[in-house]
């Protein structure tokens, strides 16, 4: 355990190291916010505070390109050469992705909690319990988005273009046809079941139930915690596999 703190501190540390791009996200955010968003929530009239809404569905867009940096943390580190060198550390397998998952952690908290307090604060919805349950829905929804970016890296050790490929198409569809931006009663009847495919559905719907969020318009909070949990367990026991059985021998470019 001491060894996979040590590795997962050491990569944190790189990643305060460069806290201007952190900078530079919480900035993208209010200006996406306040210029974007207020200018949609004028036109979007048919759902009430739609401007919340949306401020809630980029909290859950920056937890999604956190989760995807994980598995560009990965990619890089083995057509860098580093990859070897980490696979050689006295840590097992596991401990590796463990140590990767807390980096990943690490890297949500930072990028979503300076955000997530800010809106809080500019719609009068900041309690400690909101913000708590908030926290622990989106990290929750990071680690799930993280295991199967971590799962899908191991073709990039083949093909980096095939992974890029692979992981614009994956976010077009995860996000486009989720509840991300858009509440699942308003959803065209053609594509009615499309938004239950993808776990941004459950884990926007989550946070903004837990930030009180009329909840005729979201997803039974149940089922969004089932379905958040199974996710998290499911795609971080698939990228154990992959640290297992796949990224070991692989031949690095």
């Amino acid at each position: 355990m001491n060894r996979v703190l040590q590795l997962a501190a050491y990569q944190i540390r790189l990643l305060l190291s460069e806290r201007m791009w952190l900078v530079l996200a919480w900035a993208l955010y209010s200006l996406q916010l306040a210029i974007y968003g207020s200018l949609v929530s004028r036109l979007v009239t048919s759902v009430q505070d739609y401007f919340f809404y949306y401020a809630v569905g980029l909290m859950v867009m920056i937890v999604f390109d956190s989760a995807s940096d994980l598995g560009r943390h990965l990619v890089e580190h083995g057509h860098e050469g580093e990859l070897p060198y980490y696979l050689s550390l006295p840590i097992s397998r596991r401990g590796f992705l463990a140590a990767n998952l807390l980096y990943g952690g690490t890297n949500t908290v930072l990028r979503v909690f300076p955000p997530l307090v800010g809106a809080l604060l500019f719609f009068n919805k900041l309690t400690a319990v909101g913000l708590v349950a908030a926290l622990v829905a989106l990290l929750f929804l990071g680690f799930g988005i993280s295991g199967l970016m971590i799962s899908l890296s191991f073709i990039a050790f083949k093909s980096i273009d095939l992974y890029n490929s692979a992981l614009i198409g994956l976010a077009a569809l995860l996000v486009r046809f989720s509840t991300v931006f858009y509440p699942l009663v308003f959803v065209d009847s053609q594509y009615k079941g499309a938004p239950y495919a993808t776990p941004l559905t459950y884990g926007a719907d989550l946070t903004r139930w837990v930030l009180g969020f009329d909840p005729n318009l979201l997803l039974n909070p149940v089922l969004a915690v089932a379905v958040v949990t199974a996710v998290a367990i499911g795609t971080m026991s698939m990228s154990a596999l992959v640290m297992d059985k796949i990224i070991e021998g692989v031949k690095l470019a």
